[in-house]
């Protein structure tokens, strides 16, 4: 009787450490994975007559970039996604009018100079927003 005690203790001693090493490790592990990211993201602003216009530049993942719109009178804010059709040559990025319902916009930012990474970060980039036929342009300077 005193072996098959001692035997359940041995049993509950080994399953109760795997337990405590399992939760160790699932509580320690996320210290030591991380990710880095292989982009640094460089905000701008600037404005038209009636938009706010911020622009993420995403110097080493052009992919990373985005403008965000908000128009002054509605205070209502919009997002414009790189066209991924992006020349690296012609330094010009277009910015289409993204919508979660998938509703065609015909609005869209064209922005000039853009490089996939740049040694020196640009103070500023010229840009055009397009709507109704028309052609705004503005400056947007590094925040």
């Amino acid at each position: 009787m005193m072996q098959l005690l001692t035997c359940i203790h041995l049993i509950k001693k080994y399953y109760m450490t795997k337990v405590i090493i399992t939760i160790i490790l699932i509580l320690g592990l996320p210290r030591f994975v991380f990710s880095q990211k292989a982009y640094e993201a460089i905000y701008y602003s600037g404005k038209t007559e009636n938009l706010i216009v911020n622009f993420t530049f995403g110097d080493g993942y052009i992919e990373a970039c985005e403008i965000k719109t908000t128009d002054l009178n509605t205070k209502k804010t919009s997002l414009f996604l790189p066209d991924f059709d992006y020349e690296p040559d012609s330094m010009n990025m277009k910015f289409y009018h993204f919508s979660k319902s998938n509703k065609k916009f015909n609005d869209y930012f064209i922005i000039d100079g853009i490089k996939d990474v740049d040694e020196e970060i640009p103070a500023k980039f010229f840009a055009t927003y397009y709507f109704r036929d028309k052609a705004y342009k503005l400056t947007l300077f590094k925040l």
